[in-house]
């Protein structure tokens, strides 16, 4: 067996034998004299594949691996790293969608981060065979993985992205509240439902298309009936300033009449035996893109940017773990009138093994690659909008690898609205978040109609969800053909305004959302953060998974049931309620049915001004914003709406200028309106 390591600044490339990446991420370092034992690593040949062998700490705990649904802690369990439709999916349920081979570790408040650069179905297993180990078996004779120093999570997180890539920067509007359904039609009821929903004072950025917008589910096509005049439909909702974003599958219909299958032949998957693999998804009889080939790829971005050139704001990449349908179909053709139920088939919604692709003028069979077929789809589809002169770039992909966080957002998919799924969707965003990917979100209202006894369709229930999600940059209701309507303006008067008052809240955050989001394209980092995250060193953060930090100023605390819950403060912190401004640490009751907290040292850019704690530095729109001693200055001149201070001033001058102010209780408003250099409180 053959070992070579490579090194530059705390990142460390292990070579073992002759591995053909999936993703070339271009990573060069320098040769390293360390040894697999530096990292207490070792590597064993074991029949056809490889096992990653290093120990488990009795307090060593472990984040990461991407969308799995279980504790942020990942021990003691095993995890297959292997793309799947994973359906009306429950807790435990593994695996899910998107399913990232990186993990941290933390022992003794130090943070080591491991990224195995394999797409085959790989085995995460921590301590559950070997309660002493972990083990990662890659199923291939030669493999790519990095080792990321630390010591703290952020920077093995920084180090991780330094390799797979920094985030995109999106549009400001693709972190306002979005509409989606399976699926909204025909074009003038859409058009009616926005017009509704402004009318309720409820601001929408923009609307999904599923897939009943197309001609007979063909990709890059209008359904004539339902969508009559594409082009009015398109101006009347940029005349109201709500973008569109249409969703577009991998499956490609096979129909010598339809253009896009026509132009791609030579470009489509293949089985072993040189013919098309021909497999079955929503327009019956498909093929499917080969990504991994370049020509592919640049016969994909061509159809992408033409697609986007009517108007198109935005491409939903759906079912691209990727799903076929064949082997089900078999199935259920078959055996579908005997008296069994079928537990789950997810399993068989893969591609079949026989099926091989191009990858860098090499044929390899699909299982070998599989989980980077939505990376590469992604990277198609970015490029597509490059070609067709987007600054602003909107891409939603359902499945995902490490890398994807260059060109996408990803959601939790098929979620179900139940009680027991509020944590879980929580769980599952942090676990995401934490695994390199910062633009993450939910179902809102959950995806699941009617199909499932759990579900509950209450004005409560739904209340709750958009209660969870105030802060998770993915902003969307999205429901299934059977389900209720989710769009607020449906809710009983009460719950309504309820949902309003989040929503209203999310906009006063936006500013402090997309700064964050600047950060996460810059540095890698996460805009929604576990507790750990920040407080590594606080044992009491390591299990508190319904919890969030919003950057590193906000922590939220969603009450999942009832009207009140028990908060965690990291005691390393100082914090003040953001409703009253009273002062908290450690564990404390809610007294707000939005829990929200603030940090100390912070400075939070709102839609109507901006918030201060203490002394802190942030720069926000190319200005330097700085409070210290009770003076807040500026780079360069500012517009102020208001200012939110808490603290209770004598005195507060304007440039130079005495200002009057408002005190409730312990927080001062400052109503400014005008450009400002400096802030000084006495």
């Amino acid at each position: 067996m053959k070992i070579e390591i490579e090194e530059r600044a705390g990142i460390y490339k292990v070579i073992v034998n002759d591995p053909l990446t999936p993703v070339d991420f271009g990573f060069k370092g320098v040769k390293s004299s360390k040894s697999l034992s530096d990292f207490s690593l070792s590597v064993s040949e074991e029949g056809d594949y490889l096992l990653i062998e290093k120990p488990l700490g009795l307090r060593e705990h472990v984040f990461g691996l991407g969308e799995k649904a279980v504790e942020l802690d990942r021990r003691r369990k095993r995890y297959v790293m292997w793309n799947l439709d994973a359906g009306a999916y429950q807790k435990f349920q593994d695996p899910l969608y998107v399913n990232i081979p990186f993990m941290i570790t933390l022992l003794d408040g130090k943070a080591t981060g491991y990224f195995i650069n394999s797409a085959s179905k790989l085995i995460f297993d921590i301590g559950f065979e070997d309660y002493a180990k972990i083990k990662i078996k890659v199923p291939e004779n030669g493999v790519e993985f990095y080792v990321f120093e630390g010591p703290s999570i952020e920077e093995v997180i920084e180090r991780d992205v330094e390799v797979t890539g920094k985030p995109f920067l999106p549009p400001e509007w693709a972190f306002g509240y979005m509409i989606s359904r399976y699926s909204y039609y025909p074009q003038d009821k859409i058009v009616e439902l926005v017009d509704l929903l402004q009318k309720e004072g409820i601001k929408v950025t923009s609307v999904f298309l599923d897939i009943d917008y197309m001609d007979s589910f063909k990709l890059f096509t209008w359904h004539k009936d339902r969508f009559y005049d594409p082009k009015k439909f398109i101006n009347e909702l940029h005349s109201r300033g709500v973008k569109i974003i249409t969703i577009v599958d991998h499956s490609v219909r096979v129909d010598q009449n339809y253009e896009v299958f026509s132009s791609g032949l030579g470009k489509y998957c293949e089985t072993d035996k040189g013919d098309l693999f021909v497999g079955k998804l929503w327009a019956g009889n498909c093929v499917y893109p080969d990504f991994f080939r370049e020509e592919t790829r640049e016969w994909w971005s061509n159809l992408v940017s033409e697609w986007l050139s009517q108007g198109i704001d935005g491409i939903w990449l759906d079912m691209n773990e990727p799903t076929d349908f064949s082997r089900i179909h078999c199935i259920n053709e078959v055996l579908g009138n005997l008296p069994v139920n079928f537990k789950n088939l997810t399993e068989y919604s893969a591609f079949p093994d026989n099926v091989v692709h191009k990858l860098r003028d090499k044929i390899i069979p699909h299982p070998k690659v599989r989980n980077a077929y939505p990376y590469y789809e992604a990277e198609a589809t970015f490029k597509g909008f490059e070609k067709a002169g987007r600054k602003d770039v909107f891409i939603l992909s359902r499945s995902g690898y490490s890398g994807i966080q260059k060109y996408a957002f990803v959601w939790t998919g098929d979620s179900t609205s139940s009680w027991d799924q509020l944590k879980l969707q929580i769980q599952l965003v942090l676990g995401l978040s934490i695994s390199g990917i910062p633009y993450v979100g939910i179902d809102i209202g959950g995806f699941q109609g009617r199909n499932l006894k759990e579900i509950d369709n209450s004005p409560e229930m739904l209340l709750k969800q958009f209660q969870i999600s105030l802060f998770f940059p993915f902003f969307r209701t999205h429901k299934a053909t059977d389900g209720i309507d989710t769009e607020p303006v449906f809710l009983p008067s009460f719950y309504k305004e309820k949902v309003k008052e989040v929503i209203n809240l999310r906009y006063r955050f936006l500013p402090y959302l997309y700064m964050l989001a600047v950060e996460a394209h810059e540095k890698g980092h996460p805009i929604v953060r576990p507790l750990i995250y920040e407080f590594q060193r606080d044992e009491d953060t390591y299990r508190i998974d319904d919890e969030y930090m919003v950057g590193k100023s906000l922590l939220y605390a969603p009450i999942l049931q009832g009207e009140k819950r028990k908060v965690y403060l990291p005691r390393e912190a100082q914090w003040v309620d953001f409703w009253d401004g009273e002062e908290v640490r450690g564990w404390v009751d809610s007294r707000h049915e939005l829990p929200i907290y603030i940090r100390r040292g912070s400075i939070i850019p709102l839609s109507d001004g901006l918030l201060v704690y203490g002394d802190g530095r942030v720069v926000y729109n190319d200005v330097v914003i700085q409070s210290e001693s009770g003076k807040i200055t500026f780079s360069k001149s500012f517009y102020l709406g208001s200012l939110l201070l808490y603290s209770l001033p004598r005195k507060i001058f304007v440039d130079g200028k005495e200002i009057g102010y408002k005190i409730n209780g312990k927080i001062t408003t400052v109503d400014i309106g005008s450009e400002v250099k400096e802030v000084k409180v006495v």
